[in-house]
């Protein structure tokens, strides 16, 4: 289903109007309930612009500059300290997720000694509280440890079901970041020669959930509207290049909505198509390959291809997940020889869940890092986005609710922009980048 106009193609129309000075025509009456001033200056930080989605600071890594732009947190109890990324030296934004609601510093919250965020007595930031997230149902699907140790059917939720208890904190900060981060390292010069050329290239994602788009608003359809992490990262890539990006809705029934194409320069087209699809395992990514895969490479080609399952196949083995990806990437490569591979390692689950949901997904990257360098060695350009290192490392500082899409397995708005600045430093470089 391809959606009409959306917030979401807005925000990356202006995402290039941002990073070029310029409004491109292609923007040009396009309506969106989210608007932008497309000159702002995004090196300053300027309050009136935190209750609107900003693409360009979407795309800003969390570890560049000193401006954290829409870190979430969730309050389980009104006594909770929140610890976010980076010691805050001053607070500029708090707001709902979908960023309606502004909350006023000593009235809703404030920051402790140790600069962690608080509420204050009366706040009207939503708190879930432990008796309703250690409290849910018996259907829930979920079970954690509640904070005395026993085992209980904890909250979870798709959706606003979950973000609802989420706010939005921008603030500025003098720290550096020390934890794991993604590093490029020009594996894929080949498919960006292609793009510096001006050629037409097509890129295939196909992974589980995650890949899907899963919990991002677009997807799920509530403000703020933003993208999946593979949208995201596409129109990036497109904005940086001066490319138009055609999105292909596969519509096989059981995969996600696709916005509007979207023009940032007319040097070429990026053809995106993502015929993923939520639960899968990697063995579903075989079995399904010829209808999801094939037939997509047969019509379009694939200059780029991104596989990422893992999240759904906690109980398989390390070795057994390597191959069966191999196997997948294989097929591409016998469809398309000259095609460039990514191999995206999934974010961890839940490391509290006691009933299936955590396994040896943490396991996994390894083996892709070892797979991608037999795929160099034997002449195919390939890499690893390694998104099971980078939330390992932000679950040091953060909890896990503060970031998920629904407690157990999926990213929220926040993390979602995690995975798509770090698969674009993966495949092209934030250094290399002239807009960013």
């Amino acid at each position: 289903m391809r959606i009409n106009k959306t917030a979401a193609v807005m925000c990356l129309v202006c995402l290039f109007s941002a990073c070029t000075g310029r409004t491109d025509n292609n923007s040009e009456g396009i309506t969106s309930e989210i608007t932008m001033e497309t000159t702002k200056n995004t090196d300053t930080a300027e309050p009136e612009i935190f209750d609107r989605f900003d693409g360009v600071r979407a795309m800003t890594p969390f570890y560049q500059g000193n401006t954290v732009y829409g870190e979430t947190v969730m309050f389980i109890d009104r006594k909770d300290r929140k610890q976010l990324l980076f010691d805050p030296d001053e607070i500029l934004s708090v707001r709902s997720y979908d960023l309606k609601i502004e909350y006023v510093r000593g009235k809703d919250y404030d920051l402790d000694k140790d600069g962690r965020l608080i509420l204050t007595e009366g706040s009207s930031i939503p708190c879930i509280t432990q008796e309703v997230f250690y409290g849910a149902g018996e259907d829930s699907i979920l079970v954690t440890k509640n904070r005395e140790g026993k085992p209980v059917k904890t909250y979870w939720g798709e959706g606003e079901m979950m973000t609802k208890w989420q706010v939005s904190v921008t603030y500025i900060h003098s720290g550096e970041w020390s934890g794991f981060r993604q590093e490029n390292s020009g594996e894929f010069a080949a498919f960006l020669k292609k793009l510096k050329n001006g050629e037409n290239v097509t890129v295939v994602f196909y992974g589980d959930s995650i890949t899907y788009g899963a919990s991002a608003s677009f997807i799920d359809g509530y403000a703020p509207h933003q993208l999946s992490w593979s949208q995201f990262a596409v129109q990036k890539l497109a904005a940086e290049y001066g490319y138009s990006v055609h999105y292909v809705d596969p519509a096989l029934g059981n995969t996600a909505r696709v916005p509007e194409d979207v023009k940032y320069g007319a040097r070429g087209v990026i053809t995106y198509i993502n015929p993923s699809v939520g639960g899968w395992t990697v063995a579903d990514g075989i079995s399904n390959f010829d209808r999801h895969v094939k037939d997509f490479i047969g019509k379009y080609g694939c200059d780029l291809f991104v596989t990422a399952f893992g999240m759904n196949d906690a109980g398989r083995a390390p070795d057994d997940e390597r191959a069966m990806i191999r196997g997948i990437a294989d097929r591409v490569l016998a469809e398309k020889p000259g095609a460039s591979v990514m191999l995206v390692s999934t974010m961890v689950p839940n490391p509290a869940a006691e009933n299936g949901w955590c396994g040896n997904q943490a396991l996994f990257e390894k083996g892709f890092m070892s797979l991608a360098e037999d795929y160099r060695r034997a002449g195919v350009p390939c890499g690893v986005t390694r998104m099971t290192s980078v939330s390992l490392a932000l679950l040091e500082r953060k909890d896990f609710c503060d970031y998920s899409g629904n407690n157990i397995n999926h990213p929220n708005d926040f993390m979602v922009r995690i995975y798509a600045q770090s698969f674009y430093e993966a495949l092209a470089g934030y250094e290399n980048a002239k807009n960013s």
